[in-house]
């Protein structure tokens, strides 16, 4: 009869050791999302990582403990050493835990791997430990400055051609993708140019040819350079220079310009009668003159 107990005992306690086992194994806390502030992590540049923490079991868990890390230290935290402590989470609840990072300087435009280990114990004391994964994409600053606009003339006439150019310069670490230059207005026919894509520290041009549609009123007249550019996920920016261009209806030769040239042409008219009435007249005392040395010539002929 003891040896029946004591074989009952000892097979209870390995069947509570091992479900004590399985429950220990078995994860009920994980991560169920994550965000970022702003619209992409940009390296050397601070963000707010948040991290949302699900208890998926029917009971209370505490002491929760959640640590980041990166193999390389690509994503550092900028306070702290990456640790957060959470007292408590309700059972089917969430907990959002946030965090103050840095993305290093000179990383490369891809999304990094960050590993999350969660540590908690449930409301019996059994201690579980649960390691997740998460991505951050990480991409290289674009910033660009637009110089060097050239317009050939502030002054202009309606229907005139007007050359507009401009230097578009990579200030930021990644590349400018499809740059493209506008020119938009309220008295420029609107443009659109392509300049191509442009490398960190690389410049590129704008060089459009448009026309003046409009005569401008006043100090009213508005038109710009938009440059737009986008990055490597397809985003489009844009950025604007306003060019000043006075466009003024033709001009005319004024009335002492008219003037001044009615009484040349006259002059020149006049010049050219008296010339013709020259020619004219020579032509005939040449003619007689010819005729008189014919008949002169005649009549020596006859008497000899």
């Amino acid at each position: 009869m003891k040896r029946l107990l004591c074989l009952f005992m000892c097979i209870c306690l390995g069947l509570l050791g091992n479900a004590g086992i399985v429950k220990a194994a078995t994860p009920r806390v994980m991560v169920s999302d994550y965000s970022v502030d702003g619209e992409e992590v940009i390296a050397g540049k601070d963000f707010t990582l948040t991290i949302t923490l699900k208890n998926t079991a029917t009971k209370a868990v505490k002491n929760v403990k959640l640590s980041i890390t990166t193999e390389n230290g690509e994503l550092l935290p900028a306070k702290g050493a990456g640790t957060a402590y959470v007292e408590q989470i309700d059972a089917d609840s969430e907990e959002p835990i946030t965090f103050k990072m840095t993305a290093a300087n000179g990383l490369e435009e891809k999304a990094y791997k960050l590993s999350v280990k969660t540590e908690y114990e449930s409301s019996g004391g059994w201690e579980y430990t649960v390691d997740d994964t998460i991505f951050i994409p990480v991409s290289l600053g674009q910033r660009l400055s637009v110089t060097d606009v050239f317009l050939p003339e502030a002054y202009v006439e309606l229907g005139d051609t007007v050359e507009v150019s401009a230097v578009v310069n990579n200030l930021g670490e990644g590349m400018l993708y499809n740059v493209s230059a506008k020119i938009q207005g309220d008295n420029l026919q609107e443009l659109e140019n392509y300049v191509g894509n442009i490398e960190s520290g690389k410049s590129g041009t704008v060089d459009a040819l448009t026309k003046a549609i409009v005569v401008t009123e006043g100090n009213h007249a508005k038109n710009k350079i938009i440059i737009s550019y986008e990055d490597k996920e397809g985003n489009v920016f844009e950025q604007e220079r306003v060019i000043e261009v006075n466009v003024a209806e033709p001009v005319y030769e004024n009335l002492e310009k008219v003037k001044d040239k009615k009484d040349n042409s006259d002059l020149i008219k006049g010049t050219l009668k008296i010339l013709l009435i020259i020619v004219v007249v020579a032509g005939v005392i040449w003619f007689f003159d010819k005729r008189r040395k014919r008949k002169q010539q005649m009549l020596d002929d006859f008497i000899n």
